[in-house]
């Protein structure tokens, strides 16, 4: 979608395992070429010439269209998580070794000015030694009527999926957490269960980690809630606690406020989804223009995937 409000790119082809889906999508943005059944990438790959592919299949699908993406020295941009496993990154990292491919993660958060803010406040040590970064992401869950849950139910299926909600918004979660204060460094434990959906993996889930900086992390992440995204962050001369919920509202201050007393900013742009999927995708292309590697990477969504993964290991 992204890629239709953008003048510089032409769509010229989709590939979709069901018939009635792909050309759907074909008429509403007028893409002249479309593959359908089994082989339906496999198919677009071997016959199309591409500067571009954009990958938003199933998850058990990201990696194998990669690999074959790059074998084509496609540019990609992919969306999250990148993989399901550790055996499917280093694929993907190997195949990527002397390639001139521009890769991204489609991590859209990043392009909310509200953490460009964030981001600024705390390298200008308005909060000191960051000690603690706390992300709580919620949602009811998958619409019960998306495909992936009515039809193909593969996002319930943790062979597919390759996890639950912290696969599914904790790679989010991690992704803005390294962007703030940098590289995290061990996970230190995981608590998760499966409450309110019929699934093979989790639908609530916290994982406690530490920062290479040796400042805390905490992620809660659940299907089993109301909308709600909210991040705080102390540090050793201030805190700031975001809502990202409904006021898209900041508060921050010293240490050593009287009581009552904050400081506020109010963030009047917030990018929905949709729009941040937008200038993400404008971003990407004008990295392929200028032939620039930019963030979010490769490296990003693979650090993202680990993260998981390193939590996983620890209910094992």
């Amino acid at each position: 979608m992204g890629y239709s409000k953008n003048p510089k790119c032409e769509i010229v082809a989709i590939a979709s395992r069901t018939a009635e889906h792909a050309r759907a999508v074909s008429e509403r943005f007028n893409i002249p070429n479309v593959y359908v059944g089994g082989d339906n990438w496999k198919n677009l790959l071997d016959k199309e010439e591409l500067d571009i592919v954009s990958i938003c299949t199933p998850n058990y699908l990201h990696a194998p269209i990669v690999l074959k993406a790059i074998e084509n020295d496609c540019n990609i941009l992919c969306e999250k998580p990148i993989a399901i496993s550790r055996e499917e990154l280093s694929q993907i990292e190997e195949k990527l070794k002397n390639k001139n491919i521009i890769f991204f993660t489609s991590f859209q958060k990043r392009y909310n000015p509200i953490f460009k803010l964030l981001k600024d406040i705390i390298e200008n040590d308005a909060l000191g030694k960051i000690i603690s970064l706390r992300y709580y992401f919620s949602h009811y869950g998958p619409y019960k009527s998306w495909k992936a849950v009515s039809e193909e139910k593969w996002f319930f299926d943790s062979q597919k999926a390759g996890g639950g909600v912290l696969l599914d918004l904790g790679v989010h979660c991690i992704d803005i957490m390294r962007y703030l204060i940098g590289e995290y460094d061990i996970v230190n434990g995981i608590n998760y269960n499966t409450s309110c959906l019929k699934m093979t993996a989790e639908d609530n889930c916290n994982v406690l980690f530490r920062f290479k900086n040796n400042a805390l992390g905490f992620i809660t992440t659940s299907w089993c809630n109301e909308p709600l995204e909210t991040i705080d962050i102390f540090g050793t001369k201030g805190y700031i606690k975001l809502d990202l919920t409904n006021k898209n509202f900041v508060s921050y201050g010293p240490r050593k406020l009287k009581k009552n007393e904050y400081l506020q900013s109010l963030i009047d742009y917030k990018p929905s989804g949709d729009i941040a999927q937008y200038v993400l995708a404008d971003h990407f292309i004008e990295c392929i223009k200028k032939k620039t590697q930019e963030n979010p990477n490769f490296e990003d969504g693979k650090r993202a995937v680990e993260f998981v993964l390193d939590a996983y290991s620890l209910k094992e």
